[in-house]
């Protein structure tokens, strides 16, 4: 009985932070509304967005990474994507003329790598029989053409590259906020279950 109640407490404080996830979830919807409000200085602004925001992103998502390593079998899955939004956010800062150019691919292939993070944690869930890991395999596959869209047409035009940028935002922010509510559902539940055994 001890052992599950130090594994009950242990899991929940590794998962404490899921509220990180909404915060990430909320900063992708605002710089998707953003992009739509602003489309005729977006394509210059999208890059100090896009560069402020994979830092900030990048920071977030090995924090996360890291608190919860030992709750979550892929966390070296985040830990990797963070590395990568930090070292893209950096780049994008420090070569801002090379990053005008580039930017769609730098879009494309961020967004790219963060579908198949999210489909690799839908199939995270449905081992752990987490009845709606489908949602998140769905946000994963829904990505996975908007950023190929961004990278196979980089000169079709910046407002198109935009708008697909901004629902690509959109569409990740959404999925960040549905986690961050499933993770602060599961934590509610462990202190259900430790409060049952005391």
């Amino acid at each position: 009985m001890e052992n599950l109640k130090s594994a009950l407490k242990e899991i929940r404080t590794d998962i404490k932070n899921w509220w990180a996830l909404l915060i990430l979830g909320l900063v992708f919807i605002v710089l998707g509304v953003t992009v739509f409000a602003y489309p005729l200085e977006s394509y210059v602004s999208l890059s100090v967005l896009f560069a402020v925001s994979a830092i900030v992103s990048g920071l977030l998502q090995i924090w996360f990474a890291t608190t919860n390593r030992n709750e979550i079998d892929g966390w070296g899955w985040q830990l990797a994507l963070g590395i990568m939004e930090l070292i893209l956010g950096v780049i994008l800062i420090s070569n801002f003329g090379l990053t005008l150019v580039i930017l769609p691919f730098y879009v494309g292939f961020w967004l790219l790598f963060r579908a198949f993070t999210l489909i690799g944690f839908s199939f995270e869930l449905k081992t752990y029989k987490i009845l709606d890991w489908g949602y998140y395999l769905i946000f994963g596959l829904l990505l996975v053409p908007l950023s190929w869209f961004i990278i196979l047409n980089p000169l079709f035009g910046g407002v198109t590259i935009v708008a697909w940028t901004a629902i690509a935002f959109i569409v990740t922010g959404v999925a960040n906020i549905i986690l961050s509510f499933k993770l602060k559902k599961v934590n509610k539940k462990i202190v259900q279950v430790e409060k049952s055994i005391k």
